[in-house]
């Protein structure tokens, strides 16, 4: 690439059955190409500064309620070459899942099921030497989702069957609180300025149907006192959350047609209300089996939407609500498939 060429945005969707990013311009949406990675890669944390992206690698097969041999690597991809860059083994932890970054602390967060000491932990990783430098334990077997405030001072994590986020003091490494959650979580997310952390309850049972689920709600964490002070019924379980630049709420919806049979999901769009963390309804847009990942461009105007099992991507207009694109990314027997996964968009760069 000439020095004088600008690098356009850039679309990378995980395929885990595949084993593979697949790339696609950011505002045409052409594919790029493939990049084949070690087995069954999962969440992506983007990281526009430096213009990479980590990956993590969670098992070598199987899911997380059946899981083959565990992984313990983080990949490091430079998306707009589309090259591996390095490789950070975190032997002896296993299952490196959730990712969230640090820019202030110069650390990549990293959840792993389990480790040396034995439980669920939160491992922090130099982003300059690529090596973990500090390891905090979260009182759950198997933690997945982690976020982290814009001031870098504390996590959230979320352990699916845990009954409780886990709170983390970073500068003192410690686990601080536990907030209630009797019926488990799905993902958590940040509003843009950390004041609120939204929280898909319950944990989804992907072998039942709608009426085995516990009631499904998006709960608001106050995260100066860390309490519930908001609760938002849902029709059907809820398992990805995000929360776009300019504060809207996104949720992605699970249903089932029978039990353990994924039917099309559903996208829910809140904005924030009046009463601070109150959200109104916006829109509800269909979208394909199981909605897993949500991301959105940094002007909040386009929502990206992986469907694990339709291994389809679905792009929404999110000034309309309107469903405007699906690219096929892995598609198979919606049963099985993995199809589609973590998601990042990375806005254009300077010349390389």
């Amino acid at each position: 690439m000439s020095a004088a060429t600008t690098r356009r945005p850039v679309l990378a969707v995980v395929t885990s059955t595949g084993q593979a990013l697949r790339f696609f311009d950011g505002h045409s949406y052409e594919p790029l190409g493939d990049l084949p990675v070690a087995a069954q890669p999962h969440e992506i944390a983007a990281d526009p500064e430096r213009g990479l992206l980590y990956v993590s690698h969670t098992y070598r097969s199987g899911v997380y309620t059946a899981p083959g041999a565990k992984a313990h690597e983080i990949s490091v991809i430079d998306p707009y070459r589309r090259d591996l860059v390095d490789v950070i083994p975190l032997e002896p932890e296993q299952a490196p899942h959730g990712l969230a970054l640090d820019h202030r602390g110069g650390l990549l967060y990293v959840t792993v099921e389990a480790g040396p000491a034995g439980g669920g932990a939160l491992v922090g990783i130099d982003t300059t030497t690529r090596k973990p430098v500090r390891r905090i334990e979260v009182s759950t077997r198997g933690p997945h989702w982690v976020v982290v405030t814009p001031d870098g001072t504390k996590a959230y994590t979320a352990g699916k069957e845990a009954p409780f986020i886990s709170v983390i003091e970073l500068e003192r490494g410690q686990l601080t609180r536990q907030i209630p959650m009797p019926y488990g979580t799905e993902e958590l997310a940040l509003s843009p300025d950390g004041r609120f952390a939204y929280v898909a309850a319950a944990m989804i049972d992907y072998t039942g149907g709608d009426d085995d689920q516990h009631p499904a709600c998006l709960k608001t964490i106050d995260t100066e006192r860390d309490l519930i002070v908001h609760t938002v019924p849902l029709d059907h379980p809820a398992s990805p959350v995000h929360v776009t630049a300019d504060g809207q709420v996104l949720t992605g919806l699970v249903r089932f047609s029978a039990p353990g049979v994924p039917a099309d999901g559903l996208l829910k769009t809140f904005q924030p209300g009046t009463e601070p963390g109150v959200l109104s309804h916006r829109f509800t847009t269909e979208v394909g089996k199981v909605p897993l990942t949500i991301r959105t461009t940094p002007d909040s105007s386009r929502a990206f939407v992986a469907n694990l099992r339709s291994g389809t991507l679905d792009i929404v207009d999110l000034t309309t609500g309107a469903h405007t694109r699906r690219l096929d990314i892995d598609p198979g027997d919606p049963a099985h498939v993995q199809g589609a996964h973590g998601i990042a968009y990375l806005p254009p760069r300077g010349p390389s």
